[in-house]
C-alpha cells in the first residue's frame, strides 16, 4: 500500500470535503478534489480499497494546549489531565475526547475535541464505507519552521503552524490580529531566555512561511512566500511525515480479526451448537451400537456355553465362530438335511419360556430330521412343562428322568410334526 488517500473532514456535514491520493515514493498525485458535502463520501470509497486511509480534522473543532504537570504528577498525570484543566474549558470534561501527544517531565502537549464530534465524522466514514485508522488536527500537518510559523489558505480558513503541537485556524478578516499575537508572544518569550547580559541583543525576525497569496503585513514578522503548491499535498506531505493521531482511547481501531469475528460471531456459535449436537447424537449412536453389540456378543457367549458347558473360556470371537461351525458339521454327521441353525432358532423361544430348564448338550441327527436334548432343571414338572410347550409345534419324545444331589436330568427328542 504505498499510495494513501487523505480526506480533510469539516466542521459541518453541509461543509465542503477536500481529498487527494497520494503516493509518497513517487511524490505523485494520483487523483484529488473537493465534495461538496459528506453526503458525496461514499463515492471515494472505491479510492479507499487496497489505499491507507487518513483524516484531517479541522482545527477549529481541535483544542490545541500545553498543559504545565503538577510536580510530582507525572506517572498519574493521564488520569489527573481532565481535573487540571477543567476550570479552564468551558465544557463538562465528560464530553471531551482528551489525547495527551506528548509529555516530558514539565509539560504535556494536550489535543482536546468534542465527543460527539468525533462520533459524527465516523459515522459519515462508516456511512462511506471508508476505514481508517488515523485522525489528525490539519494544522499539525504544515511545514514546522524553527524561525516562525508556517501558514496556507483552505478555501474561506487560514491554517497556521507556530509550533510543533500547536497551531490556530482563522477566518481572513482575523488572520492579521491572530499572526499579531503569535509574533508578540513568541517575542516575549524570547525576552524570557534572554540573560541581563544579553538582554540588548538583536532578536532574530520571526519568519511567516506563506504557502498561499499573502499581502497581509505583521509587525515583528517577515512574511516569506514559499513555493506555491496543492494545498492537500502539502498537508499530505506533512501528515505522513508525522505520528500525531488523537483516533486513540475508546476510539482506538479495533484490529481486523476482532471486526471479522463480531461480524462472523454469531454464525460461529450457531454451527458450533450444531457440530456440538451433532457429535452428541454421533456419540449416542455410537454408544448405543456398542451397547448392542455387546448384548450380541453376550448372548453368543451363553449360547457357546449352553452348547459346550465344559469350555468357559473364548479367547476371540474367531474361536467362537469356529468352534460353533465344527459342532454344527458334528451334529449334522455330515449329511444333508435341515440345518440346525435353523432348527435353534425355532425352538429357541420355547427353550426361553422355561429358563428353569438348562441346556447340557444337544446332538442333531440329520438322517432322522430330529435333535435330541441333554437338560437339567430343580424339579420334574420343569420338564413336563418344557415338554408340552415343545409340543404345540413339534413331535416330542421325552426320555427317563434322573434325580442326582437335588437335580433331574434327562432327554428330550424332539421331531418335526
Amino acid at each position: 500500500m504505498s499510495e494513501h488517500l487523505i480526506i480533510r473532514l469539516n466542521s459541518q456535514p453541509s461543509d465542503p470535503i477536500q481529498w487527494i491520493v497520494w503516493s509518497p515514493e513517487n511524490k505523485e498525485v494520483i487523483a484529488s478534489g473537493e465534495l461538496d458535502s459528506s453526503e458525496e463520501l461514499p463515492s471515494l470509497s472505491s479510492y479507499s480499497e487496497q489505499r491507507m486511509v487518513s483524516v484531517l480534522l479541522p482545527s477549529s473543532d481541535v483544542l490545541l494546549r500545553e498543559v504545565v504537570i503538577p510536580e510530582g504528577a507525572a506517572r498519574q498525570f493521564s488520569s489527573m489531565l481532565p481535573f487540571i484543566i477543567e476550570d479552564d474549558l468551558a465544557q463538562d470534561v465528560d464530553d471531551l475526547h482528551m489525547v495527551i501527544l506528548k509529555k516530558d517531565s514539565k509539560v504535556a502537549q494536550v489535543a482536546i475535541v468534542e465527543h460527539n464530534k468525533m462520533t459524527m465524522w465516523l459515522e459519515q466514514l462508516s456511512d462511506a464505507g471508508i476505514q481508517t485508522k488515523r485522525f489528525m488536527p490539519d494544522v499539525l500537518a504544515l511545514p514546522l519552521h524553527d524561525d516562525g510559523a508556517s501558514m496556507v489558505q483552505l478555501g474561506q480558513q487560514w491554517l497556521i503552524r507556530d509550533h510543533e503541537y500547536q497551531g490556530a485556524v482563522a477566518e481572513p478578516q482575523w488572520v492579521s490580529m491572530l499572526l499579531t499575537g503569535i509574533v508578540e508572544r513568541a517575542e516575549t518569550k524570547y525576552e524570557d531566555s534572554e540573560s541581563d547580559e544579553d538582554a540588548k541583543s538583536t532578536p532574530m525576525p520571526f519568519i511567516l512561511h506563506s504557502y498561499s497569496e499573502c499581502e497581509m503585513e505583521v509587525a515583528g514578522a517577515k512574511v516569506n512566500l514559499e513555493s506555491p503548491e496543492l494545498v492537500m499535498q502539502l498537508l499530505a506531505e506533512g501528515l505522513l511525515s508525522s505520528k500525531v493521531n488523537v483516533l486513540n482511547g475508546q476510539y482506538r481501531p479495533q484490529s481486523s480479526w476482532r471486526k471479522h469475528w463480531r461480524v462472523w460471531q454469531k454464525v460461529i456459535l450457531s454451527l458450533g451448537l450444531v457440530m456440538v449436537a451433532f457429535v452428541a447424537q454421533h456419540v449416542s449412536e455410537v454408544q448405543k451400537l456398542e451397547q448392542h453389540s455387546l448384548a450380541l456378543h453376550a448372548e453368543s457367549e451363553r449360547i457357546f456355553r449352553d452348547i459346550f458347558p465344559n469350555k468357559r473360556k473364548i479367547p476371540t470371537a474367531s474361536y467362537l465362530k469356529s468352534q460353533m461351525k465344527n459342532e454344527e458339521a458334528r451334529l449334522q454327521g455330515g449329511a444333508g438335511g435341515h440345518d440346525l441353525l435353523a432348527w435353534m432358532a425355532e425352538i429357541s423361544p420355547y427353550l426361553s419360556k422355561v429358563p428353569q430348564v438348562k441346556l447340557q448338550s444337544l446332538k442333531f441327527d440329520g438322517k432322522r430330521n430330529e435333535i435330541r436334548l441333554q437338560a437339567s432343571a430343580s424339579d420334574f414338572p420343569y420338564f413336563e412343562k418344557l415338554t408340552s410347550e415343545l409340543g404345540t409345534k413339534f413331535e416330542v419324545e421325552q426320555g427317563q428322568l434322573n434325580k442326582n444331589d437335588g437335580q433331574v436330568f434327562g432327554a428330550i427328542i424332539i421331531r418335526r410334526q
